[in-house]
């Protein structure tokens, strides 16, 4: 007799990925652990766990959601942990930025890998078919350099980023240097 599978019922590494994604829903902007992630959701932090992440990150993505790679906690409280956020469509700021910065070097990367390998085989005598290696070592190399400029772009983002959280900050001291200076000025009048 064989085990038939009821599709209807998902399997244990799907509930996992559905278990993930509904907690990091409530959970939307907070750095999160594998620890938070499972002690939140009751999964072993394990291989089990470990395999749910990715799972969710690519079932965020369908539905139009981002959760972040794993990169150093920015919280001086958390120093040296590595963590992850989820964020829903539409939101993010500049440490998403960042994470996206990251894949784009990452992507330059394995494109370079790439490049190399297809130019390779292009060359090669031996190369089951170097007309279409050939093409794929351009194809990578039009990639890294769109990439790369892509990249460029990006740091030029940052930094206008930083500049406008700077800015908003000044103009918000101030605003409360002018409210304390009427409060002032309104004590000694009365």
């Amino acid at each position: 007799m064989s085990y038939r599978r009821d599709s209807s019922t998902p399997t244990q590494a799907e509930q996992d990925t559905i278990d993930v994604l509904l907690w990091l829903n409530h959970h939307t902007g907070c750095e999160l652990s594998y620890d938070d992630i499972a002690r939140g959701t009751g999964i072993p932090d394990s291989n089990r766990l470990r395999r749910a992440v990715p799972r969710a990150r690519a079932a965020a993505h369908v539905l139009g959601h981002r959760l972040e790679q794993f990169l150093p906690s920015r919280d001086p409280l958390r120093r040296g942990a590595r963590v992850t956020r989820f964020h829903t469509s539409g939101q993010g700021d500049e440490f998403g930025a960042r994470d996206a910065l990251l894949a784009c070097r990452k992507a330059v990367a394995y494109m370079g890998d790439m490049h190399r390998a297809c130019t390779f085989e292009a060359r090669n005598p031996n190369s089951i078919e170097p007309e279409a290696f050939g093409q794929m070592a351009q194809a990578a190399e039009g990639c890294m350099n769109t990439v790369s400029g892509v990249e460029g772009l990006g740091s030029k983002v940052l930094n206008a980023q930083g500049t406008m959280r700077r800015q908003a900050q000044r103009i918000a001291d101030l605003e409360a240097q002018i409210a304390e200076m009427t409060s002032q000025s309104a004590e000694a009048s009365a």
